[in-house]
């Protein structure tokens, strides 16, 4: 069995941190939710973008290390291979999460919501859970946050995270009218300047649904009527005029969650993707393996209802986490 790549941990790393960030934000009554979750949301993007970073140098972990350009001989002259800075217990410093959007040359709304997060963990220590309007903008900006995150893990290494509830539970359902009451100039000179930071660059970056990325993104709860495949139908029940009825079709969740199937997806996605594959006896011992775990692999009938006939199988994208256990990846 192939040994785990060196990006590898830092995406699990990164991944493990977005969830706590994610499982913090959304107790109850956590005193320090704002402050917690972009902490660890900052700390989730930081080691996404180095993963990122040793991947495409090949595993490369010196990559993300800091270069001592302040190195030299004892004639004063620069050493010809760069010399790296150590920390205090003498291990290799790395990168700062700006030094890694830079190399990485990050679309540049996506880097600015990054750069609002880090701002806020920055200044986290003069917050305190009484600001409605805080709580609202590090909402919406965390919200943009996980969307990019989300897209950013399945776009660079296949990563899928629909199996986890990637999403923040709004602080409450305010309408606009409610949120007008709360101004500016009624807060406190630590969270008037970042408000006033925020609102500027929102201004500079407004958001737009047809971005791939946003600083921010206004949450609103509502039924609409829509005649779009994507909208999920709602109705109330004959028998309960009060209750409402959700259906979601199997089908469409299906679809959702194994996307890929085997001749047109997986197969040119694993060729592009590893370096020493074979598609031999090995690799079928892998795929049966694979197809037990409903995770992972799921079967369409015919007849969906009735499961008759024989089945075809589809494949989660998360699925090439487990390729990555056995293959070299390019």
């Amino acid at each position: 069995m192939a040994r785990k790549s060196k990006y590898s941990y830092l995406l699990e790393k990164s991944v493990n941190a977005a969830i706590s960030a994610i499982e913090i934000y959304n107790k109850p009554d956590f005193k320090y939710r704002e402050e917690s979750f972009s902490i660890l949301m900052v700390n989730a993007w930081e080691t996404l973008l180095k993963a990122k970073i040793v991947f495409d140098n090949k595993n490369d972990l010196k990559s993300i290390n800091l270069i001592d350009t302040s190195a030299r001989k004892k004639n004063g002259e620069p050493f010809k291979r760069p010399k790296y800075k150590v920390n205090r217990s003498g291990n290799y410093m790395t990168i700062d999460i700006f030094t890694a959007i830079k190399k990485l040359k990050l679309q540049t709304r996506l880097a600015e919501n990054i750069e609002l997060l880090v701002e806020i963990r920055d200044n986290a220590i003069h917050f305190f859970n009484e600001s409605k309007l805080f709580e609202k903008k590090v909402l919406e900006i965390g919200t943009a946050s996980l969307k990019s995150y989300v897209q950013c893990a399945n776009e660079w290494f296949s990563y899928d995270l629909t199996q986890y509830n990637f999403y923040l539970m709004p602080i409450s359902f305010f309408h606009s009218y409610e949120m007008e009451s709360f101004s500016i100039a009624n807060e406190d000179d630590q969270h008037k300047n970042l408000l006033k930071y925020i609102e500027k660059k929102e201004s500079d970056f407004p958001s737009e649904l047809k971005q791939k990325h946003n600083i921010s993104l206004v949450l609103e709860t509502k039924f609409v009527r829509s005649k779009s495949i994507e909208s999920m139908a709602v109705r109330y029940d004959n028998d309960d005029p009060n209750a409402i009825t959700v259906k979601v079709s199997a089908e469409e969740q299906f679809a959702a969650k194994y996307k890929w199937s085997f001749k047109d997806d997986l197969v040119p996605k694993l060729k592009a993707t590893y370096q020493d594959i074979k598609f031999g006896k090995e690799f079928r011992e892998i795929m049966r393996e694979i197809e037990n775990d409903d995770k992972l692999c799921g079967k369409r009938y015919m007849d969906f209802r009735m499961k008759t006939g024989t089945p075809r199988k589809f494949y989660s994208p998360n699925i090439m986490k487990e390729f990555d256990k056995h293959y070299k990846r390019k």
